[in-house]
């Protein structure tokens, strides 16, 4: 199972994270609301609780009731004498006892009830009522005079009730949407912040990093910009890069062709001025003039390639095994013969070497011109030019050394030519390298060996 774990590739998370993430904002905004209903229905029941506490205690007290009953018997006096009730059309106090929906009455004619607003028989039933309800009796006195009793209990109005359970819904309502809109508003203030950061990418300033906060839809959504943003990045800077590298090729080519050029020029001046002793020096300058020549043509072959498949290598390396001490020969008896025809002189010092090197001519032969061209330039062929190379942690280190020339007004070098020796060498699986001590320059080529028989 774990092995399985770490086959996953950085696409196949993204999707399995992105399947977790799924319904997590639903489950979330669910879950607030079912957080904020929880708290909006304790709310009105907490406020209901309350009021009806409230009512209740307020119907407890001995004022509140003696004032509603003698309000209450305010209204009974006013309708007897409103609508003149004497004892021939005493049914009338029924119907004023409806319209007291909030009170409780019984009527009583010396001993038996004459009737009650819960319509209690009269005759026996009411004899145990009068005898065992425990409610004060007050005396009416009707229009003719007919006095009559009446037992009362005063209720709280219903209304009020209504009024609590409204009042609680509507409070319960308000924390409801309250609280929902706390618990979600920091999602839409960070869907508002990452609609700024949008506007922000949209002028142009892609390098302004996006928001990623939670682990949600919205937190995909704003990795997928991020991603998005960055992979748009990348190829700008590969695109940048992509056209310093053409610069520094054109630069370098550029550079590798003045090199042989220079030498095919030289020659040619020698030949026209006639400076050789014999017919065979004269062939040996014409045979380093077509070398040149067709050297030109192969590098500005591949400079035109190039140009025509943009972005890949110029030429694929044919490597070709050569053993060190051929290698060496050719390195000391004719590779330098344009710094020998400028008066120099060569000491070469080479220890045993019994191994080959995988070499691509071709291009060793533009590390050896751009290295003779610094010598050009910058060596004092009042000095001997120095090769040495020996076998070191089976490496062919190959090392040339001269003096620096005293120069006035000399244009610092932009190391062109030797960070492309460098390059050259590293696709040798080699190295490259140059120094600079007092008034001796010296460059170094390293080259792996392979024992001769392996």
């Amino acid at each position: 199972m774990e092995n399985l774990i770490f086959r996953i590739s950085g696409e196949e998370a993204i999707v399995l994270i992105s399947k977790k993430r799924r319904r997590r904002l639903t489950l979330e905004l669910l879950l607030m609301t079912l957080i904020s209903l929880i708290a909006g229905v304790l709310t009105a029941q907490v406020v209901e609780d309350m009021g009806l506490q409230f009512m209740f205690e307020k119907l407890k007290s001995e004022d509140y009731y003696e004032n509603q009953t003698q309000d209450c018997l305010k209204r009974l006096q006013a309708f007897i004498e409103e609508n003149q009730v004497t004892e021939e059309n005493i049914e009338l106090l029924a119907s004023w006892a409806q319209k007291e929906s909030n009170v409780y009455v019984v009527f009583y004619q010396d001993v038996d009830a004459l009737f009650s607003s819960d319509t209690i028989p009269v005759g026996e039933d009411a004899e145990i009522a009068l005898n065992g309800s425990g409610l004060p009796y007050y005396d009416v006195a009707l229009a003719d005079g007919t006095s009559i009793k009446a037992e009362l209990e005063c209720y709280m109005d219903a209304q009020m009730f209504y009024v609590v359970d409204i009042a609680g819904y509507t409070i319960g309502g308000i924390v409801f949407v309250i609280l929902l809109f706390a618990l979600i508003h920091q999602k839409i203030r960070y869907i508002n912040r990452l609609d700024q950061e949008l506007k922000i990418l949209g002028s142009g300033n892609l390098e302004y990093p996006m928001t990623i906060q939670g682990n949600d839809e919205i937190t995909g959504l704003a990795e997928g910009i991020e991603r998005l943003k960055n992979g748009i990045l990348e190829q700008q800077l590969m695109k940048d890069e992509a056209e310093k590298a053409n610069m520094e090729l054109v630069t370098a080519m550029s550079h590798d062709l003045r090199t042989p050029l220079t030498s095919l020029i030289g020659y040619l001046e020698l030949l026209t001025m006639e400076r050789y002793t014999d017919e065979d020096q004269m062939h040996s300058y014409l045979n380093h003039c077509r070398e040149k020549a067709f050297q030109l043509k192969r590098m500005s072959d591949r400079l035109f390639e190039y140009f025509l498949v943009y972005g890949k290598r110029e030429r694929q390396y044919q490597f070709q095994e050569l053993s060190c001490e051929s290698l060496l020969e050719d390195l000391c008896n004719s590779q330098f013969f344009d710094w020998q025809e400028q008066g120099g002189s060569l000491s070469c010092s080479v220890g045993e070497l019994a191994g080959t090197v995988q070499v691509d001519s071709e291009y060793l032969q533009r590390v050896i011109d751009n290295v003779l061209s610094n010598l050009k330039k910058y060596g004092d062929v009042a000095y001997p030019l120095e090769i040495l190379a020996e076998e070191r942690d089976r490496l062919l280190c190959i090392q040339i050394r001269n003096y620096v020339k005293k120069q006035d007004n000399v244009k610092e070098s932009t190391q062109i030519g030797l960070r492309t020796c460098r390059k050259i060498m590293e696709e040798h699986q080699g190295a490259f390298g140059w120094y600079r001590e007092g008034d001796c320059f010296a460059v170094e080529l390293r080259l792996p060996m392979m024992r001769q028989g392996t």
